[in-house]
């Protein structure tokens, strides 16, 4: 018997099983031998490797053959995040925990956020049957304003509203009394604000910014340890929830495909985390000098102010964005160019790593521009 013999085989419609798919949300990572990617901005710094070596160094085999007990990565974040073990949830990476909040509130049909985002949000919008309803930036400032989320939340039944601090591609960061007073409009309105706070640790008092909203019921807070921890590869993150809504969203067993590697390299970060604290002030002073020396050396070039580990930079042109992208790609060096976005016709996002990384890139955008004809 084949294929083709079986019943719904090649050729008749009567399997739901068999059907075209475009296979939209394959990952199709590359990477080449001495790549440096500042396309992701994970945390690519030394510090953090040496961190990560230790602990898997020390990893106990006992912890791989059994199954995790999550516990004690529970306790620590909570003392770490200001909350109580019951309002957390862990995930296998942020992008998880959007999909979590999507398949827990199946009744929720719309998506209101600032346009551009993440595209995490799209994808799981799909997959729940979620509509986005994009709000875009101010077109005079071209940043983006919380309260104009609000016209377009009301026009309709309750939502996810999501709001990214600091904005994983501008960098832009909003003020806690912002974010306290979208709150309590979303909750007024029976929806359910949902802030990603991947880039948080790289914004000077950034955790202050975020604490007066820890545990409202309203508010659900997704924090991957992708960035702050250069924990990318290991796929790790977590919710900061009401205990109410953490509970229903355990519901889905969210914790089950998070391994005991991750929580071991988490758990090793933030035992170590005044070295992470070391390397985000680090980071903060490299972006600040970063953004002025690729100013000095490219005229035209402007720098958003950003709380990220990045710097965007809108450019003259798509025509320079591109040449310059596919320039530094040459040279082993990926970057994203965000022209064609809204509210960015032309602009560059560059991860910054550390200080030799740093150098490298400003002196081969120099060598670009010297050759750059426009």
């Amino acid at each position: 018997m084949t294929l083709d013999t079986l019943p719904g085989g090649p050729g008749t419609l009567d399997s739901p099983f068999l059907r075209p798919s475009a296979g939209l949300f394959r990952n199709r990572r590359t990477r080449r031998p001495g790549e440096v990617n500042l396309k992701s901005c994970g945390l690519l710094h030394p510090r953090a490797a040496a961190v990560h070596a230790q602990t898997l160094g020390q990893l106990d085999p006992v912890d791989v053959l059994t199954y995790p007990d999550y516990r004690p990565a529970y306790a620590m974040l909570a003392e770490r995040l200001g909350t109580t073990p019951d309002s957390l949830v862990l995930t296998a990476g942020s992008d998880p925990g959007l999909g979590l909040l999507t398949r827990a509130f199946p009744s929720v049909t719309r998506i209101v956020l600032h346009h551009p985002n993440y595209d995490g949000w799209s994808k799981f919008a799909r997959i729940a049957g979620c509509e986005p309803d994009p709000v875009p930036a101010d077109p005079a400032t071209g940043r983006f304003v919380l309260g104009d989320l609000l016209p377009r939340l009301r026009q309709g039944p309750p939502a996810f509203v999501v709001v990214t601090q600091p904005h994983s591609l501008t960098g832009q960061v909003h003020e806690a009394r912002q974010l306290a007073e979208l709150a309590e409009a979303v909750g007024a309105h029976g929806s359910l604000l949902v802030l990603d706070t991947a880039y948080l640790a790289f914004t000077e008092g950034g955790e202050e910014l975020v604490r007066g909203l820890t545990g409202l019921r309203h508010v659900v807070r997704v924090n991957s340890f992708s960035k702050c921890y250069g924990l990318s590869g290991a796929r790790i993150a977590v919710l900061v929830a009401h205990p109410a809504t953490a509970r229903h969203l355990f519901d889905l067993d969210p914790e089950a495909p998070v391994s005991a590697v991750a929580l071991a390299l988490l758990q090793g970060s933030l035992r170590r985390h005044g070295v992470f604290e070391e390397v985000w002030a680090e980071v903060r002073g490299l972006r600040a000098r970063f953004a002025e020396r690729v100013e000095e050396a490219l005229p035209g070039w402007r720098s958003r102010p950003g709380g990220g580990n990045f710097v965007t930079w809108d450019v003259p042109g798509p025509g320079q964005a591109a040449s310059a992208t596919g320039h530094l790609h040459e040279h082993g060096i990926v970057i994203r160019d965000l022209s064609g976005l809204p509210g960015l016709p032309a602009a560059l996002r560059i991860a910054v790593a550390d200080g030799p990384t740093v150098d490298r890139v400003v002196d081969l955008l120099r060598t670009w521009r010297e050759g750059f004809a426009e």
